[in-house]
């Protein structure tokens, strides 16, 4: 799929083109930022990264902020952001399918909560999503999600242009890259690795309950509560055995029945306090917690989690502050809820303190003046200890039980797993990847003269490293190097999807590339002639001024400057 034009325009009071882009179908398509050396003339505003920023936007990028706010200084376009408000600025993409000639309108409304069009067809986020993946890349299954992938084509944010493999932001897994790369190389089929994607998904979820139900005082490990239970069975057995051995006197049974009835309700009314007792403590600890989370919060965590959230979703309208009293309200409230529990159940508690007293004076009406209270007393204490270990045997063979389903439920996932990889294990793995390293290598090779190369470690997990390696680098390399390299890595894999007839992009976007030597520039240049696909960046004319005049004019789309800027404002 390559991208054939973008056309923005303005939609109230009526239809009017702001820009129509048309990109080169095969190789370089440049967007010259032609601002003067003058001191007044920086080039920071004339939009050489706008339009880049909205093929993203069209390509199912969340925020329409980034049009307008710069991140790093905090700043906003008042007048940008107005324009695109006011006259109901819209986007349309044009995707053209190499193989059928078929074309794809996309359409974005570059202001706060615009729509989403597909063919004219508006689309919820999701869905848009959704239907880009089928057309973009053929795949209908779940996972990897759209927006896993489109970050290896269209590299603009600080995560994505710094990280060559690891192109998604920090919290994204080694898992979720597995299910990416495996996707992407076509190293196993499109099925296998979504069905895969969603069994280690459901895995983790599953591990997580059972760690939170291990970390219960009333639960422990599955171990410890086997021993328990092998105990308590071994008690129980020596206490049925010595009941049965006392003997009664059996004109005083119907007496000594009503006794046992009684003592039997008390000590259940008991139990049952024991168990609001410890729902009490329970509800008591948690508030302790809770109030704990609220005043011991890692602020420096939040913090972290807030910009690299709003890295990502430029849009954010919650300041940090906003946040953290969000965070500090959600749990008072939490807090709230559970001192409502705890007063309810303080009243139950006292509710069986006044049941049992009630027995206890009932009980002390009935008299046994003949019967041996001794062994009265003693038949009682091995009720109690039979009821007692009754109720523990009862809790421990609930615990036993939610921990033995989230097992059964884990081993039938591995087993599913298994099953996936077992069939995974079939595919020419090491015959696509050398594929794909013939063209990197070259690449990299004209750039350094060194020959990188691409590994997939089947093993990964087990050895726990990261699925995806780069060979060959020679330790740290400057930041214009390691942009050179990712920009061989990004085109090399679109000519191996390109040669060996997937459905992927058959275009690659890069901003920022000031800081690359002239050098790789003249390489690049010349390495995106031959390519099948294209390639698209913003850059600054004095950065390409040693390039060949008569190729940067033919590789231009778009040129800006401080008279001519992007939106013509």
């Amino acid at each position: 799929m390559l991208i054939e034009k973008l056309i923005v325009r303005k939609m109230k009071p009526s239809e009017e083109i702001i820009r129509n882009i048309k990109f080169n179908l095969k190789g370089l398509s440049l967007i010259v930022d032609n601002t003067s050396d003058e001191a007044n003339q920086s080039g920071n505003s004339v939009g050489k990264t706008t339009a880049i920023q909205i093929i993203d936007l069209c390509l199912g990028g969340k925020s329409v902020k980034g049009l307008y706010y710069d991140s790093d200084t905090g700043s906003e376009n008042t007048e940008v952001k107005d324009f695109l408000k006011l006259n109901k600025v819209q986007a349309e993409l044009i995707l053209l399918d190499s193989e059928t000639k078929y074309r794809y309108s996309i359409k974005r409304d570059l202001f706060p909560n615009g729509k989403k069009y597909i063919n004219d067809i508006k689309m919820p986020q999701h869905d848009f999503w959704d239907e880009l993946k089928k057309i973009l890349f053929a795949i209908k299954e779940p996972r990897p999600t759209f927006r896993q992938l489109i970050p290896k084509f269209v590299r603009l944010s600080n995560t994505s242009e710094d990280g060559m493999i690891k192109f998604l932001p920090l919290m994204t897994t080694s898992n979720d890259y597995d299910t990416i790369y495996c996707m992407l190389f076509q190293i196993y089929g499109k099925e296998l690795v979504s069905k895969k994607g969603e069994i280690i998904s459901q895995l983790n979820d599953c591990q997580k309950a059972i760690n939170m139900l291990e970390k219960s005082e009333s639960i422990g490990s599955l171990s410890v509560l086997n021993q328990s239970m092998e105990l308590i069975e071994a008690d129980l057995s020596g206490y049925y055995t010595k009941r049965k051995s006392l003997s009664y006197i059996e004109e005083y049974k119907d007496e000594l029945n009503t006794k046992r009835k009684l003592s039997a309700r008390i000590n259940e009314l008991q139990e049952k306090m024991q168990l609001v007792e410890f729902e009490i403590s329970t509800i008591e600890n948690s508030v302790n917690q809770l109030s704990h989370e609220k005043s011991n919060i890692d602020l420096k965590i939040l913090k972290k989690i807030y910009l690299e959230a709003q890295a990502y979703v430029p849009e954010l309208q919650k300041r940090f502050e906003d946040v953290l009293n969000f965070h500090n309200a959600m749990i008072q409230n939490k807090i709230d809820f559970i001192k409502e529990q705890l007063f309810s159940k303080k009243e139950l508690l006292q509710m069986h303190s006044q049941q049992i007293d009630e027995l206890i004076n009932e009980k002390e009406k009935v008299t046994l003046e003949v019967l041996d209270e001794g062994l009265l007393d003693e038949l009682n204490l091995i009720n109690r200890k039979i009821e007692n270990l009754s109720q523990k045997k009862g809790e421990i063979l609930k615990s036993i039980r939610l921990l033995e389903e989230q097992n059964e439920i884990k081993n039938k996932l591995n087993e599913k797993l298994q099953d996936v990889e077992s069939k995974m294990n079939g595919e020419k793995v090491e015959e696509k990847i050398k594929e794909f390293n013939k063209i990197f290598s070259d690449y990299c090779e004209k750039l350094y003269g060194e020959k990188y190369f691409l590994a997939y470690n089947q093993n990964w997990e087990e050895e726990k490293k990261f699925p995806i390696e780069i060979g060959s680098l020679g330790g740290k390399v400057g930041t214009g190097k390691k942009k050179a390299v990712i920009v061989a890595f990004d085109l090399a894999y679109m000519q191996y999807a390109i040669t060996m007839k997937m459905q992927a992009p058959q275009f690659v976007i890069h901003d920022k590339m000031e800081n690359t030597h002239i050098n790789q520039l003249k390489t690049i240049f010349q390495i995106s002639k031959n390519i099948d696909g294209q390639y698209i960046i913003p850059i600054l004319r004095e950065r390409i001024d040693k390039v060949d005049e008569v190729y940067i004019e033919k590789a231009k789309v778009l040129e800006l400057s401080e008279s001519n800027k992007f939106f013509n404002i």
